[in-house]
């Protein structure tokens, strides 16, 4: 693995990081985060960490990278996607709530 590589994923595995606590912290604020949207939180915020477990694993054995980096790019484009949803499925909800 080159360490721009690894650099670049870990940069974008942390700005996910970052943005999926700023989204959590804002919803809980506002009261919008009920138990399916944690529970979904909560698994993306599962899988991100075995990205990060997998990415580190790969830095520690230097070998496989291209295979690893496949499945992260993978696992990233999945959660980043679930964050999205996340994200439409409350605002929807909160549009609902405004026109009540």
């Amino acid at each position: 693995m080159s360490e721009a590589e690894r650099d670049q994923m870990r940069t974008k595995l942390d700005e996910f990081s970052r943005r999926l606590d700023a989204v959590t912290r804002e919803f809980r604020e506002r009261g919008k985060l009920s138990d399916p949207y944690q529970s979904l939180i909560s698994q993306i915020q599962g899988r991100r960490e075995r990205m990060q477990d997998k990415l580190a694993c790969a830095e520690a054995k230097g070998s496989g990278w291209e295979i690893i980096k496949i499945e992260l790019e993978r696992d990233f484009s999945s959660i980043y996607d679930d964050l999205l949803r996340l994200n439409e499925e409350l605002d929807a909800d909160e549009m609902k709530q405004e026109q009540k």
